[in-house]
């Protein structure tokens, strides 16, 4: 399995049930590319879990969205299966994602970018990651001496360019 060609999309750490079910979270549940048949790539979070370091590919049986994503996979039958599994993250290929319109971009398309101040168009790091903090999503990026966290939102990013591998950000004023 090639991580490279795939999108990180959630993870998974427990199991639900007693019948061979797992509890995934999904970062972006509303607009979910997984459905029954679907094809998934798992990736162990750590070494708790059985699943090979270069990751297996398992194909969705049945799956219920609610509070809780709630996933079976073939072949996972028992809760003792699913508890050696866990933890693990969940990646699915980027050519079964919807195409998007010229100006859109996946969040995983700002891992890797430059960052540079809006304002002095100084170089500051590189976009390392991203989290949702129930509100927005929030980029992380790490620079030469610190993590910096940014609410991504026009305000504070207002220049994107994927194809120049940049963005511009403002780095918010914090009071104490």
């Amino acid at each position: 399995m090639k991580k490279f060609n795939n999108i990180h999309i959630g993870h998974c750490t427990s199991p639900h049930g007693i019948k061979g079910e797992f509890s995934f979270v999904l970062y972006n549940e509303d607009n979910s590319v997984l459905e029954c048949g679907s094809v998934v790539s798992l990736l162990p979070r750590s070494s708790e879990s059985c699943i090979p370091c270069d990751g297996k590919e398992f194909k969705i049986k049945k799956i219920n969205f609610g509070n809780k994503t709630i996933v079976r996979l073939d072949g996972v039958e028992n809760r003792n299966v699913v508890e050696a599994m866990v933890p693990f993250d969940i990646y699915f290929p980027r050519e079964q994602f919807p195409e998007l319109d010229e100006d859109e971009y996946y969040l995983n398309d700002l891992l890797g970018l430059e960052v540079f101040d809006f304002e002095t168009k100084n170089f500051l790091g590189r976009v390392l990651d991203f989290y949702e903090n129930g509100a927005q999503v929030v980029l992380k990026i790490k620079t030469e001496h610190e993590l910096l966290e940014i609410l991504f939102i026009e305000q504070y990013v207002p220049e994107i360019d994927i194809e120049s591998g940049r963005m511009e950000v403002i780095i918010p004023v914090m009071i104490e």
